[in-house]
């Protein structure tokens, strides 16, 4: 369906955040698997105007959770509570009266996710570090329906599937961690986002301006998200900038416990493990993020060998 055929709905949601808004334009954006997401223009009362951002969630999305909308809301306001930089939540909508399926209204936050090497890997690993520390100072307990990311891994782990993943190495990813899990509770459990990574940061004249997609968040030992992002770091950033990121996070959060980071690294790696050929990468594109992933699977099972 294009933007012409939705214009009506559209036109409806704008009146319902500001009742004297008026459209002005809407475009499709990258949304990923679990929402798809549509910008729109209003106009406001004395000749203002205001981007946002509509998430209509996936049919998948709402099946695992059915108050997606109304959670990743909440999450939105305890974060910018938290001074985390994160899309201001305007709107939440599960009635099916315009859309069929819930939505999620967010200010549009201007700024592009850092996806290539940087050249100021400094910069860029200290922003990425603080802005995860202090999502880790958050307690969890104002979000009663987080998951629980233990139980999470602990599923992915016990559902092997019927063909492993061999060009990523899942079969001995599987086998080390099976003989190293459950990881003995070392870090009292935080909000974690759930998937943070380059991608779900935007940044704008060099200044990272907020994280986004809040939809896998969980809570949980603070590692298991620390080790998503250096997973993902390094295929997209570069060891160096996963070195750096790390070490400005151990440095912002010292009284944690990384003995089982090994573990939660493992973790990352399997949680991609038979995706990537399906993401319709450039092969150049795919071979990059694969050789990362198997460079930081093969330091996780080296180091907790041991």
């Amino acid at each position: 369906m294009n933007a012409a055929d939705r214009e009506s709905p559209f036109r409806r949601i704008a009146r319902k955040v500001n009742p004297a808004a008026t459209l002005l334009r809407t475009w499709q954006l990258e949304g990923g698997v679990s929402a798809q997401v549509t910008a729109i223009e209003i106009g406001l009362p004395g000749g203002g105007t205001e981007k946002l951002v509509i998430r209509e969630y996936s049919d998948i999305h709402i099946r695992a959770d059915p108050n997606s909308a109304g959670h990743e809301f909440k999450l939105l306001e305890m974060a910018r509570a938290a001074g985390v930089p994160a899309p201001r939540p305007c709107l939440v909508d599960a009635s099916g009266q315009i859309l069929p399926r819930a939505y999620l209204v967010i200010a549009l936050v201007e700024g592009e996710p850092v996806l290539d090497p940087p050249a100021d890997v400094t910069g860029v690993a200290q922003a990425l570090a603080a802005v995860l520390a202090r999502i880790h100072g958050i307690p969890p307990g104002a979000a009663p329906f987080l998951r629980n990311m233990y139980e999470v891994f602990s599923r992915r782990l016990a559902q092997a599937p019927a063909t492993f993943d061999e060009t990523l190495n899942e079969r001995e990813i599987r086998a080390a961690l099976a003989q190293a899990w459950p990881p003995a509770p070392r870090n009292a459990p935080v909000l974690l986002h759930g998937d943070f990574w380059p991608g779900n940061t935007l940044w704008h004249q060099g200044r990272l301006t907020a994280v986004i997609d809040w939809e896998d968040a969980g809570f949980g030992d603070p590692l298991a998200d620390l080790a998503n992002g250096r997973l993902e770091i390094t295929m997209a950033l570069g060891e160096e900038t996963t070195r750096e990121f790390t070490r400005h996070y151990r440095a912002l959060m010292p009284s944690l416990d990384y003995t089982n980071l090994p573990q939660w690294d493992l973790c990352a790696s399997l949680r991609l493990v038979g995706q990537m050929s399906s993401w319709g990468l450039a092969p150049a594109r795919l071979k990059q993020l694969q050789d990362g992933h198997r460079a930081f699977t093969r330091q996780a099972l080296d180091a907790l060998a041991g």
